[in-house]
């Protein structure tokens, strides 16, 4: 097989991916802050993402601006084959609920560990996520698809924000 072929079938492997986030040309100002100026991103199904910036670098604006929070000055931005700009307050709450996104500060209850803190959102969704009792299993493959296994019965104050 030669060189074109390879490049043939990676190209074919990457059309078969289901997009579930496509940004494109995200723009996003607060007076003279340029603060996402032509933000690109696709994410495939099965992918893990991290985004990683200092302070101030757009990485929470992006967030909001992902499930609607906030509305971006321009550029387009699709969750799960959904126009984000185009959705109603329904919509939009119905498509939130569908994924997850939480932010650095204040993302977790003091009071409760680490397995309480991921178990709280499930109660509401139990029957959606076809378990009857133990959530054991599913907070257990979060935390491993993480790297995070060993934070299971932590409690907040124990957790590195680093």
């Amino acid at each position: 097989m030669n060189t074109k072929e390879h490049i043939k079938i990676a190209e074919a492997k990457v059309e078969e991916k289901e997009v579930v986030i496509e940004i494109s040309d995200l723009r996003k100002s607060f007076g003279d802050n340029h603060v996402l100026n032509g933000f690109n991103m696709t994410l495939y199904k099965g992918e893990n993402l991290v985004v990683m910036g200092k302070s101030g670098s757009g990485k929470s604006v992006m967030i909001k601006c992902l499930v609607g929070l906030i509305t971006p000055d321009s550029g387009y931005v699709e969750v799960l084959g959904k126009e984000i700009n185009t959705l109603d307050q329904q919509h939009l709450d119905e498509l939130r609920s569908d994924i997850g996104f939480l932010f650095q500060g204040s993302a977790l209850y003091d009071s409760m560990t680490v397995r309480e803190n991921l178990e709280f959102p499930m109660r509401r969704h139990k029957e959606k996520l076809g378990v009857v009792n133990d959530t054991t299993p599913l907070v257990l493959e979060a935390l491993e698809n993480v790297g995070l296994a060993h934070t299971l019965d932590l409690m907040p104050a124990e957790l590195s924000g680093e």
